[in-house]
Order: structure tokens, then C-alpha cells, then sequence
């Protein structure tokens, strides 16, 4: 499909006051047949916006608006309303596109933006979920980065997820689910069905977390579906409706001395054990996250001063945050088990495969390092009451998530208060500008009470 472009023009027949119509145009490909001349015509979308304006005051391409005069003299409405029409526009052709991978007519999209504009009422059948939910991943994991409405990929593939669990859903009740007649036993049904789904393919139900996370997509679903003016058949944001999630702590962590074997051991002969001990040092000496982790090799190591002294650090990104959805960031002093790794790679961030590969070099490791101490695993499990209690062993069910809880579990046997760790692994800062890149003054000053903290424990890993 043609990438659309659009301009504004002024109509050229005037008012009595000299005013001329600000008309919309966006060209997008679609095409009609003229049988007088035997061939194709294109036809761009053309609307009115409702506002004349005196040529005086108009900057023509590539602005097109009111220009400063105007804006001085009128106030700024009428540049909002054509950056709303403008901005509708885009976002309704792709809409259609995303959902009937087609173009639509000029009639069909002129309706869908007027819908939009409130100019008419919005009028229609009812919106298939599954088709709506696709929509919104092909829009938001390719819409600027900079955008509010920007997924990552991986949440895109979240979202699919739920997608084809609704699928599995319709073949096994034999419907069609759309937002108006989706309704609060539907709702709640679409779970219990899926958790019986899971257990005749897998011999096992969904773990209680696992239902929990779908019911924050699907009811973040129906958001955004009533964000679009789409008409949902029930309250989907009484609490009722809400799965919550169950807290459960499992002791899954590596002790100093399980980090400290997996330091002296020479690995130098795998690539997959040597991303995986690099992997398992940075991540269990800093905290931080897979999806952090993977982007660790773009840093650089610092020296910062505080206080006259020099310390080594860096400052990260902190790309996911229950406590907080916006994007955080953090200084994290170089304990001395990374600073060696870093000597060893001429003072760089080591770069790791993908997620699924890291996974899978840790499990190796640690089945080579035998380290098969027996972990007592509970689980909830969806529809079942009763906490459910496994003997696994550490090398088969240990992730790289859990360096997290190394970290965490670490500093915490040592006495190290939490609000000592917290501005590390929960910081507070946003990452709203690059002046906060260098503005690291608090952070930083955080950064060297742990380190305080923990010379003052005399760990021989945990340490400065």
C-alpha cells in the first residue's frame, strides 16, 4: 500500500470578508475508473475543516498553518484543530488498513474521521476483539518511538499472545467475541476456558500469575478500545473483574559461594558458558534486568567524582518498573567482581545473545558447575486454592531473573538496609532529557552509600 502524504489548501472562493476555506487532502492511494477516458484516476481523501483564514495569515508548504501573526492576534485553536485533523486522519486510514488490509474508499475513510471528529454519530457493526487487538500491535510496534502509543516488540508479542488465546477461545465455544457483546461472564469465562486448554495440552493448569498478567492485557485491551470510542457490553473496570496477582517468594538465589566458584571457573573453552558467566557476575553484582542487561554493551564504565573521590560506575537505563511506567534511571557503583570482568575485556561491557539463547547458556553452566542444591518451588495455580509445592533443583529452574534476586538476597544477608538498595534496583529518576545524563549528582551520591554500606560489611565479593 502507497505511503499516504497530505498538504492543506486554501479554497479559492472567498468569503465577503476575504476569507477562503481551509480544505484537508491526503493521498494514500486509493484509485477510481473513469470510463470517459478508459483509465485509472487517483483520488485523494478531501475534507473541510470548517475554518476560513485570511491568505495573509497563511504559511503554505511545507507548514501549512496559521502562521505567527494569527497566532498572536486569535489564539492557537485553529492550528489545533488541523493538527487534529491531520493527526486523525493518519491514524484512521491506518486503522482501516491494519484491520481489512486494504485501502478504504474515500467514502469509507471520510466516514471513520468524521466518526472521529464528532461530526457524525458513530454508526456501525460491532468490532471483532481479535482483529482490533491485531490492529493495535501492527500500529503501536511500528508508530515513532517517541510516540505515547509506541510497544516494544516484546509487548507487541504479549498482546499477540492474548490475541490467540481468544482465538483458541472462539474454536472452542464455537463464537465470534466482539466488544459489544462481550459481557462479564464472557469475560470471566475466557479465562477459566483457557486455563482447561492449557491443562489437556500440557497436563497442567496455568500458573495463577500467568491468568493474572492475561486479565491486564485484555482489560488494557478494552482501554484502549474505549480511548477509541468502541462500545464495550459490560463495566469491565469493577473490581470483579480483576484477577490479582499472588505474591509468593520462592529462595531462589545464588549464594557467595556459588558466585564465587562460578568467578574461578576458567570457561574460556565455550562461548556459551563464557556469555553466561559474564551474564551471571554483571547481572548478580548490579541487579538489573534481562532487557537492561542486553543493552549493557552501549554503556561505557565512568569515573565520577563525590566528595573529592573518584568512583567507578555507570549510569543505566532502567527499561521496566512495575512501581513506575515510565522509562528510569540509575547510577551503579562497579563492585570489584565486575571491575575485574572489565579488565579482562579491555574495560567494556561484554555484548550477550538474545534472551533465549542467555537462558539457555545459564542452565548449561550451571548443570556443568553442578550446582543441583534441591529449591522448594510454590506455585499458585489458577482455580486451585491450595499453594502447590515442588523440590526442584537450582540449575534447572534458575533464570536470569533470579541474578536479580542474587543481588537483592545478597546485600540483604549482608544488613544492608533497603533504603540503601532501592535508589539501585527501584530508582526513581525519570529519564525525561538528556540533560538528566549528566545531571548524576543525587544519584551518584546514592551510589556511594552502598559502597559505604557494604566496605563497612567486609564481604570478600560484595565490595568496592
Amino acid at each position: 500500500m502507497k505511503q499516504a502524504t497530505h498538504y492543506f489548501n486554501l479554497e479559492a472562493k472567498k468569503t465577503k470578508s476575504g476569507e477562503q476555506l481551509i480544505l484537508f487532502n491526503l493521498s494514500y492511494g486509493f484509485k477510481t475508473y473513469n470510463s470517459k477516458s478508459n483509465n485509472f484516476k487517483y483520488e485523494p481523501l478531501r475534507i473541510s475543516t470548517k475554518w476560513n483564514i485570511n491568505k495573509e495569515y497563511w504559511i503554505d508548504k511545507p507548514t501549512y498553518r496559521a502562521n505567527q501573526s494569527f497566532v498572536r492576534k486569535y489564539g492557537k485553536d485553529l492550528n489545533n484543530v488541523l493538527d487534529k485533523i491531520e493527526r486523525i486522519s493518519y491514524e484512521q486510514l491506518s486503522f482501516f488498513r491494519n484491520t481489512f488490509e486494504k485501502d478504504p474508499t474515500n467514502e469509507e475513510l471520510k466516514k471513520l474521521v468524521f466518526e472521529k471528529l464528532g461530526r457524525i454519530p458513530k454508526i456501525g457493526g460491532d468490532v471483532t476483539i481479535t482483529d482490533y487487538i491485531e490492529a493495535q500491535v501492527n500500529e503501536r510496534t511500528t508508530v515513532n518511538i517517541t510516540s505515547t502509543k509506541r510497544w516494544s516488540v516484546a509487548t507487541g508479542k504479549q498482546y499477540t499472545n492474548l490475541k490467540n488465546h481468544i482465538k483458541n477461545y472462539e474454536t472452542k465455544k464455537d463464537v465470534v467475541l466482539t466488544f459489544g457483546e462481550l459481557t462479564g461472564d464472557i469475560f470471566m469465562d475466557f479465562f477459566k476456558v483457557i486455563n482447561e486448554i492449557n491443562k489437556k495440552e500440557t497436563g497442567e493448569f496455568y500458573a495463577h500469575n500467568t491468568i493474572s498478567k492475561e486479565n491486564k492485557h485484555f482489560r488494557a485491551i478494552l482501554n484502549c478500545a474505549v480511548e477509541d470510542e468502541i462500545e464495550i457490553g459490560f463495566n469491565h473496570k469493577k473490581q470483579e473483574y480483576l484477577i490479582r496477582k499472588r505474591n509468593i517468594e520462592n529462595e531462589l538465589f545464588l549464594t557467595q559461594t556459588q558466585l564465587s566458584t562460578i568467578i574461578k571457573t576458567d570457561v574460556s573453552h565455550s562461548r556459551e558458558f563464557t556469555h553466561a558467566k559474564n551474564y551471571l557476575i554483571l547481572s548478580s553484582f548490579t541487579g538489573l534486568r534481562i532487557g537492561d542487561m542486553t543493552c549493557l554493551h552501549e554503556l561505557e564504565p565512568e569515573v565520577q567524582t563525590h566528595n573529592l573521590k573518584q568512583y567507578h560506575c555507570f549510569t543505566t537505563r532502567i527499561r521496566k518498573s512495575q512501581e513506575n511506567k515510565d522509562e528510569l534511571i540509575t547510577t551503579i557503583p562497579l563492585l570489584k567482581p565486575v571491575k575485574d570482568l572489565l579488565k579482562l575485556n579491555n574495560n567494556k561491557f561484554p555484548k550477550f545473545p538474545s534472551q533465549t539463547n542467555i537462558r539457555k547458556d545459564i542452565t548449561k553452566l550451571l548443570k556443568h558447575l553442578k550446582f543441583e542444591n534441591i529449591i522448594e518451588i510454590k506455585k499458585y495455580y489458577y482455580t486451585i486454592d491450595n499453594v502447590v509445592i515442588s523440590k526442584e533443583k537450582l540449575c534447572d529452574i534458575f533464570s536470569p531473573h533470579d541474578c536479580r534476586s542474587t543481588f537483592i538476597s545478597n546485600l540483604k544477608d549482608l544488613g544492608i538496609h533497603d533504603e540503601e538498595i532501592e535508589p539501585i534496583t527501584h530508582p526513581k529518576h525519570k529519564y525525561t532529557s538528556i540533560i538528566q545524563v549528566y545531571d548524576k549528582t543525587t544519584m551518584l551520591s546514592k551510589a556511594v552509600n552502598l559502597i559505604t554500606m557494604l566496605n563497612s560489611k567486609k564481604s570478600p565479593l560484595f565490595k568496592y
